[in-house]
């Protein structure tokens, strides 16, 4: 049997990316100059238009989506969604640092230690991101060529999850602006150590 594949990427760089740092969770921003050029000229390095696009309801992905095929996501998934940061959302790294400066340290130096922001912990959103992943590789396919638009934290949690490994290993993960990777299953299991980055001319 063939195995399905999944092809999943970061969003480009957003006007909160910074700097400075505006921390974003589940609000809107909108993909920066650069984040847009960066995109499109991706795409152009993309050999098909996928079968079917799935993002996370947050408006960078969705403008990612459009910059790398020129059309709008067909589904959109909301338990793919970034973590919810809770009061840390729409204020400057500065501004949290200033209410705050236990709660931010957690944040950059060991998020997998609880949720002093007041939204989701690790744990949520692994749980949840899980949860839409398997569904969208259950519902490939055959041959169907699909592609997820996402956000750091998603993939990090899942390539957490998939090589079953700790999420104390969160913030080693590297995972710059339009990361793409490559999920091969026939299901999603936990250390199934089947996830890779990937160039757009490895794409099958």
């Amino acid at each position: 049997m063939t195995e399905k594949r999944l092809y999943l990427i970061r969003h480009g760089h957003t006007v909160w990316n910074g700097p400075p740092l505006r921390f974003q969770g589940q609000m809107d921003s909108s993909l920066s100059d650069d984040g847009r050029s960066e995109a499109i000229a991706l795409g152009k390095r993309m050999p098909y238009q996928p079968d079917r696009i799935v993002s996370s309801p947050a408006l960078r992905c969705r403008q990612t989506v459009d910059c790398l095929f020129g059309r709008p996501p067909d589904a959109i998934e909301p338990r793919c969604i970034e973590i919810g940061l809770g009061w840390f959302e729409g204020l400057l790294a500065t501004e949290v640092e200033k209410r705050d400066p236990d709660a931010v340290r957690t944040w950059h130096e060991a998020p997998w230690e609880g949720a002093p922001w007041g939204g989701e912990s690790l744990a949520d959103l692994q749980d949840r991101v899980v949860a839409g992943v398997a569904d969208i590789i259950a519902g490939i396919a055959p041959g169907e060529r699909v592609f997820l638009a996402v956000h750091g934290g998603v993939l990090r949690t899942l390539i957490c999850y998939v090589n079953d490994a700790p999420l104390s290993q969160y913030k080693a993960i590297p995972m710059a602006n339009l990361t793409l990777l490559e999920l091969t299953a026939e299901k999603l299991v936990r250390g199934g150590n089947n996830i890779r980055n990937i160039k757009p001319e490895e794409m099958l």
